[in-house]
């Protein structure tokens, strides 16, 4: 898995940055928050994980000879697409008409106070859960960098 994780890493990435920007679509919710997106989200995304797949691409071979990520990597790395596949589906938008914003939850469940809570508690939820996976993945492909600690003389 932990090997599989890694070379799914860059179009894993490109995919999840695609579906983050306009994946919401698919469902009916676009609007102006695709232009939004595109000047704030879309770059900090890119950045973010150009700088994680930059380290664990330059990690250095394992004891078989072949990169792969370790098993707190390849964790970090499953969570944060989980977090950014659930955060681009239950982004909402809207539009220039008047009561022309939605989101995934509201066009099922329907335009009730409750479920605009649930739409944004789910948005900020997965956006942390985003920025935590990441820093655990940065944290964990930092620290495999280093140098195993070499004894000194008796």
């Amino acid at each position: 898995m932990t090997r599989s994780v890694l070379l799914w890493m860059i179009p894993a990435n490109l995919a999840l940055v695609a579906w983050v920007w306009g994946g919401r679509m698919l469902f009916g919710v676009g609007g102006w928050m695709l232009l939004v997106y595109l000047f704030s989200v879309v770059p900090v995304l890119l950045v973010g994980l150009v700088v994680t797949s930059a380290l664990a691409l330059t990690q250095q071979p394992g004891p078989a000879g072949r990169r792969e990520l370790t098993r707190s990597q390849a964790r970090a790395q499953l969570v944060m697409w989980v977090a950014m596949l659930v955060f681009g589906a239950f982004s909402f938008d809207f539009g220039d008409t008047e009561d022309s914003d939605t989101a995934l939850l509201v066009k099922v469940l329907g335009d009730h106070e409750w479920v605009w809570a649930a739409t944004t508690t789910i948005m900020a939820v997965s956006a942390l859960v985003t920025v935590v996976a990441w820093v655990a993945l940065v944290v964990t492909l930092t620290a495999a960098r280093r140098p195993a600690a070499v004894p000194s003389g008796p």
